[in-house]
Formats: structure tokens, sequence, C-alpha cells
């Protein structure tokens, strides 16, 4: 932080430790030091000792609970007069705040909301510049409607923080010389957070002016967002009966296959019917804007591919492993994680293109205990083999099985080590394009060295006319990896099913329950 003289010491006192440290670290990169406490007590003890310039509480500390601990800093003459931000999930009435000195903050907040409201309080002087005499504004959206007040923050090119709250909601539209460039809404960001905010008209807002530094979530021209955002307001009022209502069921009816190749929404819908039942939860999860979303229902359902409504009784999803087994497979992790308060194992699988992820995303989802990550379909959209954690698989509480893909690239490498560096069993998909790179098919077969299991899927075409090294190639990653102490198993690529990606990874589980390394398995369709 430029020119605020001594660095200013921030207590966060907050039981979450994810979030503490994410913040923490943040403040830290501005140029805060930071003290941490998980509880009342230790937050107690910090204050005393290190008399801080503010103070993060969140409301929920255990140990010295809230109340108490704000009593007994207000009562010592050393602690008294230190401000105090307030963190909860919920409104809630604080015993002890101090109008014009504390604050109340909501989760869920961004980093930047923080750092404003610190400077504003613990730089009010010293950051003429940040400011440029602007004064906060606060007001009903019953009387100043969102896009008219972003249009006077615009005109005199105003930076800073909108946030809103409305009845169930809240969210934060962050403008940089008076253009819009981020907004986030609880677990939405983006034009589709917006979206869901401009035509709010019951609540309250308010401006807070500053340099905002977020990562640019909204690319268009300010303009042009603020009346789509409006425009899709007034279409989904007219959809009417088309729409169905956000706690209808959904499943589907029938084969997606003949509409899958659309891309786009329609891919995404697809995949989130897998593992969301309730219309609300697809508009949810779904990336794409409220409207685009209702529409691809309605037509997915007059196609007859989902079923949208009301059954008696949705179909139940098959268990990845019997509880038994789960709870073996929880046990083990855990042995091999004994410091850690979760336990989490990692798979790693390699696969020819990023169009087979969709097939295998798909598979999984008819495992109940499977979970999508959601970054996953932001990947999807863009350019290029998505790396990385695509979902997990629930092993009991606290504990999963996470799930990442790679693409089949020695200069790849680095990042397979990194982010799993002892893998639980790798699973490897191949077909002819990538059977003809040596290179990547060695690169990997030493990356399974480090492994406790592994089984090793070979997907082929169902001929080698067009592998290039093709079958000597295929001959010499079977003996790579059996060399290793893995195993190989070869299938022609069009007999590949959900039902055969499934029992793959069920069978390097297994392997890893039981222990042993694989011994050789007779390839398939081997010529």
């Amino acid at each position: 932080m430029q020119g605020t003289g001594t660095a200013k010491t921030i207590l966060i006192a907050d039981p979450f430790e994810k979030s503490r440290r994410s913040l923490g670290h943040f403040l830290r990169e501005k140029g805060m030091e930071v003290v941490e406490a998980a509880d009342g007590s230790k937050a107690l003890a910090e204050a005393l000792l290190k008399r801080p310039d503010l103070i993060l509480l969140d409301l929920s500390v255990g140990v010295l609970g809230a109340d108490r601990l704000i009593q007994i800093l207000r009562s010592n003459p050393n602690t008294k007069a230190i401000p105090i931000f307030y963190l909860s999930d919920k409104e809630k009435s604080v015993s002890g705040f101090r109008s014009g000195a504390d604050e109340f903050i909501r989760r869920p907040f961004h980093d930047e909301e923080i750092l404003l409201r610190i400077q504003r309080t613990l730089f009010r002087d010293s950051l003429p510049e940040v400011f440029s005499g602007d004064s906060e504004i606060s007001g009903s959206l019953a009387q100043v409607f969102l896009p008219d007040l972003w249009q006077m923050l615009s005109l005199n090119r105003k930076s800073g923080i909108i946030q809103v709250e409305g009845e169930g909601t809240s969210g934060s539209i962050y403008i940089d010389q008076g253009e819009i460039v981020s907004a986030v809404m609880r677990n939405l960001s983006g034009e589709k957070a917006l979206f869901r905010m401009i035509p709010l008209r019951q609540g309250k807002f308010r401006f807070l002016p500053g340099k905002v530094g977020v990562r640019r979530t909204i690319h268009a021209p300010s303009q042009h967002v603020v009346l789509e955002g409006m425009r899709n307001f007034d279409e989904l009022g007219k959809m009417g009966d088309r729409m169905p209502a956000p706690n209808d069921a959904v499943r589907i009816a029938k084969d997606p296959r003949s509409v899958a190749g659309a891309g786009g929404v329609v891919r995404e819908v697809l995949l989130l019917a897998e593992f969301c039942s309730r219309v609300e939860d697809i508009v949810n999860n779904c990336s794409f804007p409220d409207l685009s979303v209702y529409e691809t229902l309605w037509k997915l359902k007059n196609r007859g591919i989902l079923s949208i409504g009301s059954f008696e009784a949705l179909p139940r999803k098959s268990e990845f492993l019997p509880a038994e087994d789960l709870a073996r497979l929880r046990s083990r992790m855990e042995e091999r994680n004994p410091i850690a308060d979760t336990s989490t194992g990692r798979i790693a699988l390699f696969l020819p293109d990023a169009s087979l992820l969709e097939a295998i995303v798909l598979a999984l989802g008819q495992f109940r205990e499977f979970e999508v990550d959601n970054a996953f379909f932001a990947l999807r959209r863009k350019e290029g083999f998505p790396i990385g954690k695509f979902g997990r698989i629930r092993v009991g509480e606290g504990s999963s099985l996470l799930l990442y893909a790679f693409p089949f690239l020695r200069s790849c490498s680095p990042v397979w080590y990194a982010m799993v560096p002892r893998p639980v069993g790798v699973l490897a998909f191949l077909k002819d394009e990538v059977s003809s790179s040596l290179e990547g098919l060695l690169a990997v077969s030493d990356y399974t060295r480090g492994t406790d299991v592994r089984d090793v899927l070979a997907v082929m075409g169902k001929t080698f006319t067009n592998f290039g090294l093709g079958e000597n190639t295929l001959r010499l990653f079977q003996n790579r990896v059996e060399k290793l102490g893995g195993a190989l198993k070869v299938q022609e690529m069009e007999q590949l099913s959900p039902g055969e990606i499934r029992e793959a990874l069920g069978r390097v589980v297994r392997q890893y329950l039981e222990g042993e390394k694989p011994g050789t398995i007779p390839s398939e369709g081997k010529r």
C-alpha cells in the first residue's frame, strides 16, 4: 500500500481456516501485518498483546463468544478504541456496535470490499488520492434503480463497489472509471450475477468509492450489458407458463446424444441434469444467464429429452462402492494422511482429447457420490484442454477421491506431479492419434512410478491403419507399464460405454483397497 506510512496490523478472528488464511494472505500482499486467531480466546490474547489497528471478527467464533470478547475489549483502555468489523452470513444485531467506527459485513464478500472498508477507516486522512474526496452513497432500490445509479456513476467516471442487499439475496458490482468490470452474487459471478441484480426493486444499496483491483469478469461495454440484463428480465417475464417452476423435478428422459453436439448452454444443461434433480439447482449452477438456461430447459422438454415436472419417484443413482468398501477406502486414505483433518485420495485420468472428458463426467454422474467441480464448466467453454480437478467422489463425511484430467503431453508433466504428486491410481484412455506419440506415452508410464496401483485402460480404434507407429507403439507402451508394475487393458473405441468407464475407475479403487500391485491383465482386442 503506497503512501500510508507504517504498516497497519489487522487481527482476523475467524473459525474457518480456509477463509481466514485466504483473507490474511490478501491483506499481507497489500502491505498490512496480519495476526490470525481461530477462536475468541486466542483473539483476546492477540488483541491484548499486539494491540491491532483493526479487528475482523466473525460472530461465530467459539471458546470465548463474540459478545463476551467485545465486552472485555471495550472495558480495557488499551483496546476499547479498536474498530471492529463484524463478519456473518446473516443479518444480526450486534451488542456494542458503534456507528461510525464499527462495520457489519455480510458473507459472502469479496476481499476488495474488506480492503476498501479498511482503507476508509484507517487511512481516511492519508489516502485522498484513493477516494478523491468522494463520500459513500446509500439508498433504497425502490427509489433509485440500479441502472440509473450506474448511469450517474458512469457520467462522473467513478470507481468503487456497489453493494446490493435484497430480500434473501446480496451481491456486489465493481466499477472502474465508470465501467462495470465484475459482479459477484453468492456463488455466481460475471454477467449472470449482474443480470440478477439489475431488476431488483426492493432492498438497499451502498456505493463504496475507491480503486478496485478485481479480476475482470465482464468484458462487454457496460451500456450493452445493462441493456441486455434488462432485456433478459423482460423476456423471463414473458415466458409465462413455458417457464418451469424452481422446485420442478428434472430428469433425462432419453439419450441426449442427438443434441449434445450442439455445445454451449445445451451441453452444460445436459451435464447438470445428471447431477441436479431440480430446475433451481440447474439454473443456479449453470454459467450461462438465467434466460438462456430456462429457454434451453423448455426446448429440451419439448423434444422429449428432459422430463420436467412433479414425479412420484426420481430414479435412484447407483452406489460407487458398497458401504463397507467405502469405509475401507476412507480408512486407507486416513492412514496415508494421519495428520490432516480430512482425508483425500487423487486419481489421474489421461485423455486423448477434451471431448472424452464429457463422456466420463456423464458416466460418473450415475454415482450418487460423484460431484462435478463447478469450475469444470467454465473451463469447457474455453479453447484448449481443461487441465486439473474436474470432480470428486465423496467417501463419507469430509473425505473424497479427487479426479484430475490431463493430456498426453510431456510438456505438461510438471503439472501432473504438482497437482497429483502421489495418486492412488492412474487411468489412461488411448486412441490412434495419441498412440502415435511415443514421447507422451513414455512420460505417462514414468509418472506411474509414484502410484500405489496402476490400471491403464487403452481405448483404441477398430483398426490400426492410421496409427503412425501404431501396433509397435502400443507394444512399447504396454511393456513399459508392465515393467514398472502396472497393467494394461485394451478396449476398442466404439465399445467404450458409460459402464466400461465406471468399471475402469472402480477397478483402480478396488486394487488400491487390496493394497497389491496389479498383475498383468490379458489385453482385449489386441492385434
